[in-house]
């Protein structure tokens, strides 16, 4: 299987409808893909189309999640540590987990660390494999 990457402004374009002509051309290239021939998103491109989603376009985290969740669910995309995607989200439910801060941690011990440092307090006392850096 051969995948093709997707950066984070086609993957906004192929959900947003902010500018018609690029839209038009992501969701062109959408549906050429195939399951022998994904498209694939990496955590880095999913925590960008997390982040624009909250600071440019101004949706609520519950948005972003949902947005997020549809992605999932795209027979033709794959995705970097997928199960650590579905844990981050299923720990973005609570009220004071950030999405990105949970995919961090969650990938981190996927790949063998024992936790993960972070100057971030919110995450530190959230995040059960965060440890803030005092």
């Amino acid at each position: 299987m051969t995948s093709i990457g997707i950066d984070t402004n086609v993957l906004l374009r192929m959900v947003l409808n902010d500018d018609a002509e690029q839209r038009a051309k992501a969701l062109a290239f959408g549906k050429g893909l195939s399951e022998d021939t994904p498209g694939f998103v990496s955590l880095i491109v999913l925590v960008e189309f997390s982040w624009s989603l909250i600071s440019r376009y101004r949706m609520s985290r519950e948005q972003v999640l949902a947005a997020i969740q549809r992605l999932l669910k795209i027979r033709t995309l794959v995705f970097e540590d997928f199960d650590a995607i579905v844990i981050a989200l299923e720990r973005s439910n609570m009220p004071q987990v950030d999405f990105a801060d949970a995919l961090i941690a969650e990938h981190n011990r996927n790949v063998g660390c024992s936790h993960t440092v972070t100057f971030d307090q919110r995450a530190a006392r959230s995040i059960a494999s965060m440890e803030l850096l005092a």
